[in-house]
């Protein structure tokens, strides 16, 4: 659809795909509770206004559309920018996208029920307005922007980009390969790596569980598959819930760390049998196929909290099983050989899709990660290597600065 924008910054007209233009309200209050929780976020939003770092660029996104994303989105454009987003099937806030586009004149191409094929198409409209930065979320971007002729010509036109996720990055370095832009890689700060994903992501998992589920953890016997920041985390966030945790990890290193904080360790295999509850944290297809489904236990309880959906195979599963029902909004029981599998959130990130993702503060601290990276790229972009590369340290200084400001000395 496209629809006259209501901010005052603008009277563009707005194109868009999203579910209801009318949730604004309900969306409107949402991104003011996030803004009365994110100081750092409003002190850059005030300078932005002023400096107008972005102006005359737009700025292509992909990211989950959430109340947290609308303040960024109110920092991005207040200090100039056009902005075009899209978010990740299963994790959008439509009454959310519905305010960002009546406010802030923003181009959206989300809503929450959208499939994996209407991602992609929507990932294809914020690159059709042809940005001069992007911010992606598991190189979804950066994927067409590689692969597809009519994007090509990006390739040398872009001012640089970032990449949010260990995923992306993951991708980026392995199968994409680029030497005429850079794209700060924000999960390489040890700000992003350790607060945003150990401490925010562990929290967050576990909250999105406990809203799908209304199960008690204690004495749950829960597998994590990955002991990243992000299963580091979680595991960490289980346990303090009084899960007893096993940990499946390929890197010896690492299994060996997560032996040493005091978990359990063991192979997939010898894990499954036996747990109540698996977790895939890890950011590669197929973590669990149809052999590891036929290991597990009746009434298991599988969640995904790695990025992609894929981690878990379901179309396997849904072949496997001899019948599925919806128990609850967000689980789906599978039954197979006379036991039943319960996934949540479609094996949609269970952070996002059951619940409100990262805490605010959290997410404060992250997206002021975001906000400077873009200010770096659209005020000096060829002072960067043009490569995948972690965000400037001094960035990650500042932003680690504010944070203390207003969290321990406030």
């Amino acid at each position: 659809m496209t629809i006259t924008s209501l901010t005052p910054q603008t009277s563009a007209k707005i194109d868009c795909e999203i579910a209801d233009i009318t949730l604004a309200p309900q969306g409107r209050k949402r991104i003011d509770w996030a803004r009365a929780h994110m100081p750092i976020m409003r002190n850059i939003i005030a300078r932005f206004e002023k400096e107008q770092p972005f102006k005359g660029l737009t700025i292509g996104i992909c990211l989950h559309v959430e109340a947290k994303t609308g303040v960024w989105l109110e920092a991005l454009t207040k200090g100039g920018a056009t902005v075009a987003i899209t978010g990740s099937p299963g994790t959008t806030q439509d009454e959310t996208v519905a305010a960002i586009v009546e406010d802030y004149g923003v181009h959206v191409y989300s809503q929450r029920n959208e499939t994996f094929a209407d991602h992609l198409r929507y990932c294809q409209k914020v690159l059709d307005h042809q940005p001069d930065i992007i911010s992606d979320n598991g190189a979804d971007l950066h994927e067409l922007l590689f692969t597809l002729p009519q994007n090509q010509h990006l390739i040398t036109s872009l001012l640089g980009a970032t990449e949010e996720t260990t995923t992306g990055a993951n991708r980026l370095r392995e199968d994409f390969k680029s030497d005429k832009f850079a794209t700060l890689i924000i999960n390489d700060t040890q700000a992003k790596r350790i607060i945003e994903n150990r401490y925010g992501v562990g929290s967050s998992v576990v909250d999105g569980i406990m809203r799908a589920t209304n199960v008690m953890l204690h004495g749950k016997k829960v597998v994590v598959i990955g002991y990243g920041y992000c299963g580091s985390g979680t595991a960490q966030r289980l346990r303090g819930m009084g899960a007893h945790v096993t940990v499946v990890e390929q890197n010896p290193l690492t299994r060996l760390e997560a032996h040493m904080e005091g978990f359990y360790t063991a192979s997939l295999e010898d894990a499954l049998p036996n747990a109540d509850m698996v977790i895939t944290i890890t950011g590669r297809d197929n973590v669990l196929d149809k052999q590891h489904f036929e290991l597990m236990a009746d009434n298991v309880i599988i969640a995904n909290a790695g990025h992609f959906q894929r981690e878990i195979n379901l179309p396997a599963l849904a072949q496997l099983a001899d019948s599925t029902d919806p128990i609850r909004q967000h689980v789906k029981g599978y039954r197979v050989n006379g036991k039943t599998l319960f996934v949540l959130s479609d094996a949609n990130l269970v952070n996002l899709a059951a619940g409100d993702g990262n805490p605010i503060e959290i997410m404060d601290l992250g997206l002021a990660l975001q906000s400077l990276s873009l200010e770096r790229i659209a005020l000096n972009a060829k002072s960067l290597t043009p490569t995948p590369q972690p965000v400037p340290y001094d960035i990650e200084l500042d932003v680690a600065a504010l944070a203390c400001q207003y969290w321990i000395n406030h």
